[in-house]
């Protein structure tokens, strides 16, 4: 069969009615919600796309507005696939958090489909093969620029689907999760372009350019996995033992912490013959005991219990306020009359007579504090959860925490609260800081029985593609274990029982390319979505003058 007998007619695949636009919107909404972690049908985000592509044809050769119901129909049901737990959805479940979860599937479609709402935009004003050109530009531009503020929330970063296969996946070290975002969309816009297109040129071109791209991009990852693999095996490493504590997250803060740390303590002693360099507590594992070890991180009243070996934990670390007219979320404090606090979620690596702490700086938008609040005083009255403190205020100071051993440093640890692992700028930061190994603590509890908990968990995992750094993970119920530098799993314990793992974390401090440039690529993306916005508003407005 000859070159030209195989293409397939545009206009016998582009849709004929509003029913079929709706039937094409939903299979890329479905094949996208399926790609996205834990399952495992990553191979679909490479052709995902291609039925909104036809419709997004369809309706610019028809000059048609209603581009936006196709596009809010698709990202639904990609939000919904993926993020449907979101509302917790169990039985003592927060009538806040169940409203977050609603209000997040109905309006962040919206958001989800910014980009394709830019990219028809370019479509109706320039040709085919500009826009498609600069695509992959908009899209990465908008999940970096979806990653940046208090209201952030890039859980879905369609990169993320590369994480079921594995030479792939280990590109991330190229240029973070931003570059295997672009790498999607240009295999789909190639695949989309060997399928429509008429020009037996054209074709063979998309062809070529589609084999060498996969090409390189799965030498580089086979290759670039076995010299990870090779420095860590013959990297120092030190043991650390992480405690799965599996305790009600609604209870935690009502129940007796002493009881709670008791449970961790008596978790740890099952290990008694295999005693490790570190122990790994969850997120707020010590609520509130006292204001000594609260309010001035007096530990002391806990070492009896704790023990000597050094303990990184979660904890609520709160701070007086002496003029509570200039803090806007600061609350009174009925164990001191008069006296008023703020509150951070905290972590503190607990070593000899020393504590040093990590305090969360990038916050859970709705659940642990309004976004903005701190900036915008009066919206800090607004979210008072009845689970926790909440109201919680953010850090402002990154560093990783350094832990020793017989007085020599024997690793820089950076400490990353719960979601703070889904940006990767930050946790970037503590590689470039000189973080020779990270720590991941959370309480994923709320959402337990649902993918959330992996999903956090795989994130995790391209975080430490990224860097080149082996992670040490706690959840209170899950998912817990550790993470070599090329993201396979070491050790991991099974979700919602009481236990605790211990294992090698290697220690090394090897270089990405990412690590090095950071979020170039989203950068250079973003002044190339905005150049040409530019170019195809004044070619629309000189098209407009002319008529």
């Amino acid at each position: 069969m000859t070159l030209h007998k195989s293409y397939v007619s545009l206009d016998s695949l582009m849709p004929k009615h509003v029913g079929q636009s709706f039937a094409y919107a939903c299979l890329s909404g479905i094949m996208l919600g399926c790609a996205f972690p834990p399952m495992p049908f990553g191979f679909l985000a490479f052709f995902a796309f291609i039925p909104l592509f036809l419709i997004l044809e369809a309706e610019s050769s028809r000059q048609k507005r209603s581009i936006v119901r196709y596009l809010y129909c698709t990202f639904f049901l990609y939000q919904g696939i993926a993020n449907w737990w979101v509302g917790s959805w169990q039985k003592e479940s927060d009538p806040f958090l169940i409203i977050a979860g609603l209000a997040l599937q109905i309006g962040h479609p919206f958001f989800l489909m910014l980009p394709f709402i830019a990219f028809f935009y370019i479509r109706q004003r320039m040709s085919s093969a500009f826009a498609y050109g600069f695509l992959p530009c908009l899209y990465v531009a908008y999940e970096w620029l979806h990653s940046l503020t208090d209201a952030s929330y890039p859980w879905l970063s369609i990169g993320y689907m590369t994480m079921s296969i594995e030479p792939i996946q280990q590109c991330a070290d190229l240029f973070g999760i931003w570059g295997l975002t672009f790498l999607l969309m240009v295999v789909n816009i190639l695949l989309f372009q060997i399928l429509i297109k008429k020009d037996k040129r054209i074709v063979l071109g998309c062809i070529i350019a589609l084999v060498a791209i996969l090409s390189c991009t799965v030498i580089y990852g086979l290759n670039r996995s076995l010299e990870v693999r090779g420095i860590v095996s013959t990297s120092p490493s030190i043991k650390i033992g992480i405690v799965q504590p599996n305790i009600n997250p609604w209870n935690k803060w009502e129940g007796e912490v002493r009881d709670q740390i008791f449970i961790h303590k008596s978790t740890m002693a099952k290990s008694v013959k295999n005693i490790p360099d570190l122990w790994l507590w969850s997120e707020t594992a010590i609520p509130f005991v006292n204001i000594p070890l609260n309010v001035y991180k007096d530990f002391s009243s806990l070492q009896s219990i704790i023990g000597n070996t050094p303990i990184l934990t979660g904890f609520a670390n709160l701070e007086l306020v002496e003029d509570p007219s200039k803090e806007p979320l600061s609350k009174p404090f009925r164990l001191i009359p008069g006296s008023y606090y703020v509150a951070y979620n905290a972590a503190a690596l607990l070593q000899d007579s020393t504590v040093s702490i990590h305090r969360k700086m990038r916050l859970t938008p709705f659940g642990e504090g309004f976004p903005f609040s701190q900036d915008i005083p009066w919206l800090g009255s607004i979210l008072q959860w009845g689970v926790g403190i909440s109201g919680w205020k953010k850090g402002d100071i990154q560093q990783p925490l350094k832990l020793y051993k017989d007085h020599q440093l024997i690793a820089s640890i950076g400490t990353v609260i719960c979601i703070e692992s889904i940006y990767p700028e930050f946790v970037r930061n503590y590689a470039v800081s000189g973080a020779t190994m990270l720590a991941v603590i959370t309480n994923d509890a709320w959402f337990d029985n649902t993918p959330g908990p992996m999903q956090h968990f795989v994130i995790s995992q391209m975080r430490a593609i990224e860097n080149r750094r082996a992670i040490a993970r706690c959840g209170n119920t899950g998912i817990s274990g550790i993470i070599y530098p090329d993201g396979s799993i070491a050790k991991m314990a099974n979700p919602q029982i009481r236990a605790a793992i211990i294992g090698d974390i290697p220690i090394i401090s090897m270089d990405s390319l990412y690590m090095h440039i950071g979020d170039l690529l989203p950068k250079i993306c973003s002044i190339a979505s905005c150049i040409i916005l530019c170019l195809a508003g004044y070619k629309g407005f000189m098209q407009r003058r002319s008529q």
